[in-house]
């Protein structure tokens, strides 16, 4: 469970999500690591050879599975989260190939509407760059969730999303 969101804070609904993601893992058996990227560091550039960037890397190779949670910022994940990513492919992941990637399941929250991330991507879908900002080098991606208008969604509607992660969680999805 990646918490890419740079600001771990529990008030921010990233935390949230990948609370409820944790607590329905652990609820069905599964053992889950928890990675909060935003508590490493505010850059990884000062974290070359540092004990959290390892750590950080070893629960990442260790990971059958990853649920990845993080904010959208200007069409790409944020900096933070794609240095990790990166770090892990540069160290390791450089000679694997696409059948050897493991699965994940990206939960991309925004302040624009979902419907209309889902729709430029649509319309992006014949060029090479298909959401690849988006995209976590050294894993496959099975799964995409938008939850949009983050800053202004019902509280039904984010009580909807903790307990889909939850299901989520119980799947190991």
């Amino acid at each position: 469970m990646v918490n890419g969101h740079p600001d771990p804070r529990p008030a921010r609904f990233c935390s949230a999500l990948c609370d409820a993601y944790e607590e329905g893992a652990r609820a069905a058996g599964w053992t889950v690591r928890r990675l909060n990227v935003g508590a490493l560091s505010a850059t990884f550039d000062c974290l070359a050879g540092s004990g959290a960037l390892e750590e950080a890397l070893k629960d990442i190779q260790w990971a059958t599975q990853m649920t990845v949670v993080f904010p959208l910022w200007g069409d790409q994940a944020p900096p933070g989260l794609r240095t990790l990513f990166q770090e892990n492919r540069a160290r390791g992941r450089l000679d694997s190939h696409p059948a050897d990637e493991k699965p994940v399941r990206m939960v991309i929250t925004m302040e624009m509407p979902a419907f209309l991330q889902r729709a430029m991507l649509r319309r992006n879908m014949y060029t090479d760059d298909v959401g690849g900002n988006i995209a976590l080098p050294g894993f496959s991606e099975q799964q995409r969730d938008f939850i949009g208008s983050v800053a202004s969604i019902a509280l039904e509607q984010r009580r909807w999303w903790l307990e889909t992660m939850r299901k989520n969680g119980r799947r190991a999805a």
